[in-house]
């Protein structure tokens, strides 16, 4: 059924929706954003997006297990306890993230998108 209403580049994981665009884009999600960004950094989170704390763990877990290659089972004792304190990190800046982006940004993008995309009822 996928298939009868999206093209094939929309159903990759890679596609990006020009709605998406278009709402990142506009003045007041841009100013969301920035204060996501400053309330990250009082937190003590290095963070401009929340689309930047993803990449940011699985650097750093990355890094931690060389790239997967060292399994928890083979670690140190100080590999693993540091991977308990990402574990730790990832879920305090996961929770602080999610109340941001559900206090800031979701309105906003409700807001934009009612503006942009609601048909208009006659």
């Amino acid at each position: 059924a996928l298939e009868r209403v999206f093209k094939p580049d929309q159903l990759k994981g890679t596609y990006y929706n020009p709605q998406d665009t278009l709402i990142r884009n506009d003045r007041r999600m841009k100013a969301a954003v920035e204060k996501y960004a400053r309330e990250m950094k009082k937190a003590g989170y290095d963070y401009g997006h929340p689309d930047d704390v993803e990449p940011d763990l699985r650097a750093r877990l990355a890094a931690l297990s060389s790239n997967g290659r060292i399994p928890v089972e083979k670690m140190t004792p100080d590999q693993k306890a540091a991977l308990k304190r990402l574990q730790a990190y990832e879920l305090a800046v996961a929770k602080k993230s999610v109340k941001l982006q559900e206090d800031l940004l979701t309105p906003v993008e409700e807001r934009i998108q009612e503006e942009m995309f609601a048909r208009k009822v006659q």
